[in-house]
């Protein structure tokens, strides 16, 4: 499971996931997962921001996913 608070297309965690498919998928035992922020702008409301940002339970979430 990879994790940023960059967006998840072109962003840092997309990056990361390539050179570990290119370089290590044989080691892996699950599927890459991604937890990133949608592709849409960051909202400025600190309310409307906890929505977009990667939290505990969406880490949690995707973890138990590949598990």
């Amino acid at each position: 499971v990879v994790v940023s608070e960059d967006c998840k297309t072109a962003g840092v965690s997309a990056e990361i996931a390539a050179v570990v498919a290119e370089e290590a998928i044989d080691y892996l035992d699950a599927p890459i997962k991604r937890v990133a922020e949608p592709d849409t702008p960051i909202p400025f409301s600190p309310p409307l921001e906890q929505y977009v940002i990667p939290n505990e339970k969406s880490i949690i979430k995707a973890v138990r996913e590949v598990v």
